[in-house]
């Protein structure tokens, strides 16, 4: 493709990626303070406080991210990171059924595959190495750089998002 060709972009990866970003996202929190009740709660309590809203964060986390390879497999996209992450040990199935016990309600907070998959040995390395998988791909499919310098430059994500489509 020659210097200054815009590449046609798959709406369907977009999206994908979409869900990636919202995932990405809720990670991101996991490492910031909710901002509480300043002076209401002694430290121990705000302390304890912040931590399961990390634990909270860190669940949707991974539910999200299942999200993503749901959509990874439905679209058959092919990438030898992510392909091998995926067909490792029992992570993949785990973290679907984890996704289920998250996003669907149950009367048991502590619902068995939500520790299925928390107690699988190395399961929050492989999350870690998944998710990096999945950025790592999504840099490489999609002219992110390039779009956010279109951005920049031509001044207003309504008419890059436009661009992007046509």
């Amino acid at each position: 493709m020659a210097d200054g060709a815009k590449k046609k972009i798959d709406l369907s990866i977009l999206s994908l990626h979409t869900h990636w970003i919202t995932a990405d996202a809720v990670k991101e929190r996991i490492r910031l303070d909710v901002k509480g009740s300043e002076g209401q709660l002694s430290r121990e309590l705000e302390a304890l406080g912040q931590h399961f809203s990390r634990i909270q964060a860190m669940v949707v986390f991974y539910g999200l991210l299942y999200v993503v390879v749901e959509g990874y497999r439905e679209l058959k996209l092919k990438d030898e990171a992510i392909d091998a992450l995926l067909c490792k040990d029992q992570y993949e199935n785990l973290l679907r059924r984890f996704r289920n016990a998250v996003f669907h309600f149950q009367k048991y907070p502590f619902d068995k595959r939500l520790v299925e998959f928390l107690i699988a040995e190395n399961s929050e390395h492989w999350v870690r190495e998944l998710h990096g998988a999945f950025s790592r791909f999504f840099i490489a499919t999609l002219p992110i750089k390039d779009s956010l310098d279109r951005m920049n430059r031509q001044g207003g994500i309504e008419k890059a998002m436009r661009e992007l489509s046509q």
